[in-house]
């Protein structure tokens, strides 16, 4: 029984590895330069909002227009509340686009954060910083984040943790994902979608 919950365990990773390693070849063809063009728009709020779960937001923006493969970059916030977000990003590259809506919540501590991420996180499987730097989606989690925002929002540079979920064994299966940023958590799903014939630019 203890050999075949191994075995399956080591093959649902060696899926995960295999599909991310296909997403970094996807992304890496024909991208030698890039431009960018970022839009930000935020809702009307008369509530103040947490400035570190603002500079936490701020910081993935950064990241996307950091990261190589982006060329295009929109990014539109609405705030539900002083401690919550919602914020949706809209990513092309050479040859892929990615659209997704994370929640943003910060929590009391980062205890209360770890918590909560134990609590939703089965199922997943830790993310590698590593793997991250060429999971479209996860940029804002990889070694392309310094935080900055963060760290000048808090006065000290937050423990981040990946993980992801698979929702097929192809690198363009739907897949859920939690970062977790200090006592900021943020879940989103995404789906990265490949243009069936690319052009290099």
């Amino acid at each position: 029984m203890m050999e075949s919950l191994l075995f399956t365990l080591m093959r649902s990773r060696v899926t995960i590895l295999i599909a991310i390693g296909i997403i970094a070849c996807v992304l890496a063809a024909g991208c030698t330069s890039s431009t960018q063009n970022q839009s930000t728009s935020q809702s009307a709020s008369s509530a103040t909002h947490d400035p570190i779960l603002q500079a936490a937001i701020n910081d993935d923006l950064q990241a996307y227009n950091n990261a190589t493969w982006v060329r295009t970059l929109n990014q539109s916030i609405q705030w539900i509340n002083a401690t919550s977000a919602m914020v949706t990003y809209r990513i092309t590259g050479s040859n892929a686009s990615l659209g997704y809506t994370a929640k943003y919540t910060k929590f009391a501590s980062t205890s209360d954060a770890n918590n909560y991420v134990n609590s939703i996180n089965k199922g997943y499987n830790a993310a590698a910083l590593p793997q991250l730097q060429f999971f479209p989606a996860l940029t804002t989690a990889s070694s392309v984040n310094t935080h900055q925002s963060y760290l000048n929002a808090a006065k000290s540079e937050p423990t981040t943790s990946a993980y992801i979920k698979m929702q097929g064994d192809q690198p363009t299966s739907p897949a859920s994902y939690i970062i977790q940023v200090g006592d900021v958590v943020i879940t989103f799903n995404a789906t990265l979608n490949v243009a069936t014939s690319s052009t290099t630019g």
